[in-house]
C-alpha cells in the first residue's frame, strides 16, 4: 500500500482492525525482555497499536511509518517520538535502539529483506517481527478474488474446482464493475502478504522462534463485508461511493455459493521471530549514512 492509502484510511484503520490480542503482545514482552531489550524502534508504527501498549509497559519506544495521517493516530495514543521515513533507510545511527520490531508488515512490503538488514543495522540485538503462520489460503471475501487462486485449498475435488470458477466469476464481475464506474483496477495486483512472511522465515530461519497466539477466529462473511463497507482497506480507499455499494450487494448475494470451508472459523497462529543483528548483517562492510528525516514529532 501506498502513503497515500494509509493516509486515506487511518480514520478507520482501527476500527476495522481486530485488536492485537493480550496474549500476542504478553509473548512480545517476553521475547523483548528475554533478549534484553528496552529501547525500541517500531518500523511501521501506524496508529501505535502495539507501541502504545508496550509504551505504558515502560518500554523506551520510538516508532517509523510512511504516513504522517496513521502516526497521528499513534500520537493520541501516546507514542511522541515519531519520524516520517522509509523502512528502507532510517535516520538513525548504527545501534541506536536494543531492537526493532515490525508487526503486520510483511506483507506491505516488495523487498521485506531490505527493511530487516536496515533494521539490523540500527539494533543492538536485533530485529523483532510478528508473524503470521497460514496452513493454507482461504480468499478473503467471495467477490474480490484478490488471492492468487492456484494455492487456494477448499478441500479437493469437485468442492475445489467449484470454488476456482465461482472465485474467476466473482473476480471477473469485480472487473466489469470497476470499468463502469472508470475505476482504474490492476488485474495482476496479487496480496502476497503470507508468501512475505513464509519467504522469509525459510529463506533467513530467525533466530529465535516462539508461537505467542493460537486461537480460532469466528468471523461472519457479513463482518467481514461490514470492514469493506467502512472504507478501511487501501486498494478501496478511493473507490467512489455507488461503486462500493454495488460491489457490496454482490458479495452479499455470493455469501450463500461460498464453500462451507471459507465460512468456517479459522484458526490464527501468531509468532514472534528474532533475527540477530550480527546474524543478519555478517560479511556486510557498508557503513551507511543516516538518510534526512521529516520529523513528525520532536525526537
Amino acid at each position: 500500500m501506498s502513503t497515500v492509502e494509509f493516509d486515506r484510511i487511518a480514520d478507520v484503520y482501527d476500527e476495522t482492525r481486530r485488536a492485537l490480542g493480550e496474549e500476542a503482545l504478553d509473548g512480545i514482552r517476553q521475547m523483548l525482555t528475554k533478549h534484553g531489550c528496552s529501547s525500541i524502534l517500531e518500523i511501521g508504527v501506524g496508529t501505535g497499536r502495539v507501541s502504545a501498549p508496550l509504551l505504558k509497559d515502560g518500554y523506551e519506544i520510538s516508532g517509523v511509518d510512511v504516513s504522517r495521517r496513521m502516526m497521528e493516530k499513534a500520537r493520541a495514543k501516546g507514542v511522541n517520538n515519531l519520524i516520517l521515513a522509509d523502512g528502507r533507510m532510517t535516520p538513525f545511527r548504527e545501534k541506536s535502539f536494543d531492537a526493532t520490531l515490525m508487526a503486520h508488515v510483511f506483507h506491505l512490503l516488495e523487498d521485506p529483506l531490505s527493511v530487516v538488514r536496515e533494521a539490523a543495522r540500527v539494533s543492538r540485538v536485533g530485529v523483532f517481527a510478528l508473524v503470521r503462520r497460514r496452513d493454507g489460503n482461504r480468499p478473503w471475501f467471495p467477490f474480490y478474488g484478490g488471492e492468487d487462486l492456484s494455492s487456494f485449498d477448499a478441500g479437493g475435488g469437485s468442492e475445489e474446482m467449484a470454488a476456482r470458477k465461482l472465485f474467476e466469476e466473482r473476480r471477473e464481475r469485480f472487473k466489469k464493475i470497476a470499468e463502469k464506474y472508470h475505476w482504474s483496477w490492476d488485474s495482476s495486483r496479487r496480496y502476497r502478504n503470507w508468501r512475505n512472511e513464509q519467504e522469509i522465515l525459510e529463506t533467513h530461519p530467525p533466530d529465535d522462534l516462539k508461537v505467542v497466539s493460537d486461537a480460532l477466529v469466528n468471523e461472519t462473511m457479513e463482518e467481514r463485508i461490514a470492514r469493506f463497507q467502512k472504507g478501511g482497506y487501501g486498494f478501496a480507499s478511493d473507490m467512489p461511493v455507488d461503486m462500493r455499494e454495488e460491489v457490496i450487494r454482490e458479495m452479499r448475494a455470493s455469501v450463500s455459493s461460498l464453500p462451507q470451508r471459507v465460512q468456517q472459523p479459522r484458526r490464527e497462529v501468531y509468532q514472534i521471530a528474532l533475527w540477530l543483528s550480527r546474524s543478519l548483517l555478517a560479511g556486510d562492510t557498508t557503513i551507511r549514512t543516516p538518510a534526512h528525516s521529516d520529523p513528525d514529532t520532536p525526537t
